[in-house]
């Protein structure tokens, strides 16, 4: 029994271990990619705003995170902790721009009366993992040198405990997921059918239907398949939606004129500031009620 138990336990390292590379492969993949559009739309944009903020923390925060991830332990119980810590920290921090992210959107798509309950209900569920994680990870926690098994950290945290800290964490996120994915809808309902019919036409509303719904679907049929990708594609996807949006706002402010037939507004009556924090999170939408006036507007841009 034990030399079964010892094969368990090194398999879930191995495979633990190649989850982790595979999901580091595809992020550096992802930036390879998409490091063009970073540099063109974010550091050539010559406007601070919000969404850049969040793009860059949501970027590089992710990059020292995975950095740290998969480095090796160091043979020193003082360096694996140090190291350790490190990596828990950089992980959690991954939580608060994803959720600045949800939040804003939630606030640019409600109407004014709900627009700071529900962005601050899906920035308080949001965060709910950063804390779970923290306290999770690094209460009590030390390190033991097993002689099979190298360092390995551990933390007086019961089962039980653990688990309701597994639900807390994992409730909280498909809570914030939801409401974020029935403002989306709702905001864009009546247009949906015309959005669907004309995936070529690079909209807001195509954007917010499509990747926001992409986000959320994607993210928790990956951690149904293996948790440890979440650390990859959450950070992929929230960059490729900031991406298009970014894109979208700059096919807007090019465009010479308005066509609108039906209006959707983010932003109807900001500040300056207030736009300036959002940037293109925040921007009025156009909708066409046929494909006609659609390609209209993408040739006149």
């Amino acid at each position: 029994m034990a030399d079964n138990s010892e094969v368990k336990a090194l398999s879930e390292v191995f495979f633990g271990n190649c989850w982790t590379y595979a999901g580091a492969a595809l992020l550096a993949y992802d930036y390879i990619l998409t490091f063009n559009s970073e540099v063109t739309l974010f550091w050539m944009g010559g406007r601070l705003s919000g969404a850049t903020i969040l793009f860059l923390l949501n970027r590089y925060i992710t990059l020292a995170a995975q950095i740290f991830n998969a480095a090796p332990i160091p043979p020193s119980v003082e360096s694996a902790f140090s190291e350790h810590v490190v990596n828990i920290v950089l992980l959690a921090l991954q939580y608060p721009p994803w959720a600045a992210f949800s939040a804003l959107r939630s606030y640019a798509l409600c109407p004014n009366p709900y627009r700071w309950p529900i962005s601050a209900t899906v920035f308080a569920l949001s965060l709910v993992p950063f804390v779970t994680n923290m306290w999770g990870n690094l209460y009590k926690m030390s390190f033991v040198d097993d002689p099979k098994l190298g360092m390995i950290p551990t933390n007086p945290i019961s089962s039980s405990t653990q688990l309701k800290l597994e639900a807390a964490t994992r409730s909280s996120m498909i809570a914030s997921d939801f409401l974020v994915l029935c403002v989306t809808w709702y905001r864009t309902y009546e247009t949906a059918k015309l959005t669907l019919r004309s995936l070529g036409n690079k909209t807001f509303a195509s954007i917010l239907l499509l990747d926001g719904v992409e986000h959320n679907t994607l993210v928790n049929d990956a951690l149904t398949a293996a948790a440890v990708l979440e650390w990859s594609l959450s950070p992929i996807l929230t960059s490729r939606f900031l991406i298009d949006l970014q894109k979208a706002q700059r096919k807007l402010e090019a465009s010479s004129r308005s066509f609108s037939l039906g209006e959707l507004e983010f932003e109807p009556q900001t500040s300056r500031n207030t736009s300036r924090l959002i940037g293109s999170l925040g921007a009025q939408l156009a909708f066409h009620e046929d494909e006609d006036e659609a390609n209209e507007m993408e040739d006149a841009s």
